[in-house]
């Protein structure tokens, strides 16, 4: 799997963000990738709030130390290390555009309201502008990728995630869950059919979505196994949220399409709450270089382009 050769590690609190390069870690080794850069952004409240109480201030030496623990073996990829001062966000989208990087690894913590949360916020609008793939890691998580489950529709965004999915699993050994929510409309009576037949219907396409997604993708040596799900109230981020948890999912992988414009980017609906209320990891799966004119008007607008 050649899909992460660059790595974008970013570092908010080393003492607890250190799990982090433990799972990049393990990318790594399944992704061959060859870059692992660790970032660490002090914004200008970071720098507001400093006194003689507050930890001390993070360097360079500081992310050297952590990612020594998990990439001191020669053949692992090489490392860089940065420390910049300014916005979070723009910082780390100007890093990851001039290293040209495949993966960005963020984490965040999910608080009691994740609209106001600074890192679920944080994390959804990397999400929306990043130009490449994004790894959000709850508070809470394994190192492990045993069972992956993948939302999917008939479109190529799920195409795209699937493939990503199942080339993680050829490495893992782990279970792809394609996962489909289908929607239940509204005036099945009409046509003489019952709210069964109607189900059945629209369950036997959902089924049939899943089996062309597959047909482009190299399942020789995975476990697959599609799964459905109705979505009576219009909300199928709570039946995905089920499905996780039903199927012990550890992983969950999903295609994420900015739509650049004077409008901004935005991203799906389901994916963005995903990042904010899943419990265990979300792979954001992008075409590599999709929102790159919004990045680089962020960073013209930022003095920096």
């Amino acid at each position: 799997m050649k899909r992460f050769e660059r790595i974008l590690v970013c570092i908010d609190q080393p003492e607890r963000d250190s799990r982090m390069l433990a799972y990049t870690k393990a990318i790594t080794r399944f992704a061959d990738s060859k870059e692992v850069h660790i970032l660490h952004v002090a914004d200008d409240q970071e720098r507001a709030d400093a006194d003689s109480s507050a930890p001390a201030a993070v360097t360079e030496e500081t992310l050297r130390a952590i990612a020594g623990e998990h990439f001191k073996d020669p053949a692992a990829p090489k490392c860089s290390f940065q420390v910049v001062q300014g916005s979070p966000l723009i910082e780390i989208l100007r890093f990851g555009y001039e290293k040209d990087v495949d993966l960005i690894v963020i984490g965040l913590q999910h608080g009691e309201d994740n609209e106001t949360n600074r890192q679920a916020l944080m994390s959804r609008r990397l999400t929306r502008k990043a130009t490449c793939s994004v790894l959000a890691l709850p508070e809470e998580y394994e190192v492990k990728a045993d069972m992956i489950l993948v939302p999917v529709r008939n479109s190529d965004c799920s195409a795209n995630a699937l493939d990503v999915a199942c080339a993680i699993a050829a490495e893992t050994k782990a279970r792809v869950i394609p996962f489909n929510v289908y929607r239940l409309s509204v005036g099945y009576s009409r046509v003489g059919a019952t709210r069964e037949e109607h189900e059945a219907l629209l369950d036997a396409a959902a089924q049939h979505e899943c089996e062309l997604l597959l047909k482009g993708i190299d399942t020789r040596s995975v476990a697959v196994s599609c799964e459905t799900a109705p979505d009576p109230h219009n909300k199928p981020v709570p039946v995905i949220l089920e499905a996780i948890e039903r199927a012990s999912a550890d992983l969950v992988v999903i295609g994420a399409r900015g739509r650049t414009g004077m409008a901004g980017v935005l991203l799906g609906a389901v994916t963005d709450q995903l990042i904010s209320t899943s419990t265990v990891p979300v792979l954001a799966v992008k075409t590599k270089g999709e929102c790159l004119g919004i990045v680089r008007a962020l960073l013209a607008l930022a003095g920096e382009g």
